[in-house]
């Protein structure tokens, strides 16, 4: 799973007023709205789903045939005639939700909410500055370290040998590559792979 949490970029502190949830078994999205968010916390797309009052044991969430209308009015459609361009401008090859949600913080004409990722493992207590772990990290360090030697998935496809498929979905935190696959990696952006426990 992805979280990305959603809040308005025009208050002073950042606080989730909901949470988008990616499943990448089934590719699907689905909101989650935080328990102390009233109607008038959220944007207008979803406010509706928060007047209900939160229980203990159910979170108030949207679901994902609902949340794709709002979330499709956050990012630039697939088959948008520039597509090429915003994907390019975004360091992406490819057209991937969670990923250009990500690079593009979900930003919208309609309202002032932006969505971040946030870690899966803890997204309701997440801070909104707190670092991704595991595979969401290490696949934003590849991309940019990929980005920075110049290279697109396929040219380090072609010079470390692993197939760019593999590279896309390492970068997609889809996958959970080997140390070694990584110091390869490493080696085909010009880089050195270091290892820290913090």
């Amino acid at each position: 799973m992805r979280a990305f949490a959603l809040y308005d970029s025009s208050k002073r502190h950042r606080k989730a007023c909901a949470w988008l949830l990616f499943e990448p078994a089934t590719e699907e999205f689905s909101l989650e709205i935080a328990n102390w968010a009233a109607p008038d916390d959220l944007p207008l797309g979803i406010a509706a789903y928060a007047a209900e009052p939160p229980t203990q044991d159910q979170p108030r969430t949207v679901p994902p045939y609902l949340t794709w209308p709002w979330l499709q009015t956050r990012i630039p459609p697939a088959d948008r005639a520039n597509v090429d361009q915003v994907l390019a401008a975004h360091g992406l090859e490819d057209y991937y939700v969670p990923t250009l949600l990500s690079q593009t913080n979900g930003r919208s004409l309609d309202d002032d909410y932006l969505v971040e990722e946030v870690p899966a493992s803890s997204y309701r207590t997440a801070s909104l500055t707190e670092p991704l772990q595991g595979p969401e990290q290490l696949g934003t360090q590849l991309s940019r370290a990929r980005r920075a030697a110049g290279m697109t998935q396929h040219q380090l496809s072609e010079a470390t040998g692993i197939p760019q498929p593999v590279i896309s979905a390492m970068e997609k935190g889809r996958r959970n590559p080997t140390l070694e696959t990584m110091e390869i990696l490493a080696a085909g952006c010009g880089r050195t792979l270091r290892i820290s426990f913090e």
